[in-house]
């Protein structure tokens, strides 16, 4: 990623870089730095650093946009966070599972694929992140009954052909797990997982993925690990 920036700035294109930490290699290869201010980072499974990188984002859309709808919703965000916490539903039926998709559209679907990679890291879950028009295209044929299905829903441009796609899923007998503050998506799952409604679409995936965080630790305990320390992982990864 640094050498990524560090090569982009040399041809001459604006770099922006959104960091936790001011004094990083990252920030010091980028001509733009907006700091997160999210505190030290202590769990190797990255959270609120997550979050903060998506608000900081809308952050910079509403402003870059000019969009007086969003500034206005911004400083109620940190209010509907904390009521997120409080989402119901739990991840119960995966306290046995070895597979799991995790489908999301539109807005939800970078967050579906956050919570894929979440429980894999804390929860040992294979669980592979899917747009769900994607899915339809090949994965689905590993559907069997039973099957586990978490779909992150939100009221936005994809939200009616998500529904007829869970619809379909339940039909061939998945069991869908929906974390969603849509009553129409929740009506559809075996495991509801509601969540409180944001003032904005755009803020929804930040309520989505603050719910989501705590069930996946509640489950990677109840499968017996440490979602503080997940195997074979540490908190900063070199590649080259």
């Amino acid at each position: 990623m640094v050498e990524a920036v560090a090569a982009y700035r040399r041809q001459g294109v604006l770099t922006l870089a959104l960091v936790n930490r001011e004094d990083s290699p990252l920030a010091r290869a980028a001509e733009v730095v907006l700091p997160l201010h999210a505190g030290e980072e202590r769990a190797v499974a990255a959270t609120k650093s997550f979050l903060a990188m998506l608000a900081a984002t809308v952050h910079l859309l509403a402003h870059l946009l000019e969009e007086s709808r969003l500034r206005s919703a911004l400083p109620l965000l940190p209010e509907a966070l904390h009521r997120a916490l409080e989402a119901g539903g739990e991840l119960a039926y995966l306290e046995d599972a070895e597979d799991l998709f995790v489908l999301g559209r539109g807005f939800a679907y970078p967050v579906a694929l956050e919570a894929a990679l979440k429980l894999k890291e804390v929860a040992s879950l294979h669980a592979e992140g899917f747009s769900a028009a994607e899915f339809l295209h090949g994965p689905q044929a590993l559907l069997e009954p039973g099957f586990p299905v978490l779909a992150l829903a939100q009221r936005d441009e994809a939200l009616e052909g998500l529904l007829a796609t869970l619809e379909g899923l339940r039909a061939k007998g998945a069991h869908l797990l929906v974390l969603s503050p849509e009553p129409d998506a929740l009506a559809l799952a075996h495991t509801p997982l509601s969540v409180p409604v944001a003032s904005q679409p755009e803020l929804t995936p930040l309520l989505l993925a603050q719910a989501f965080y705590p069930k996946a630790e509640a489950l990677a305990r109840a499968r017996g690990l440490d979602p503080d320390r997940p195997r074979h992982l540490a908190k900063v990864t070199r590649t080259r």
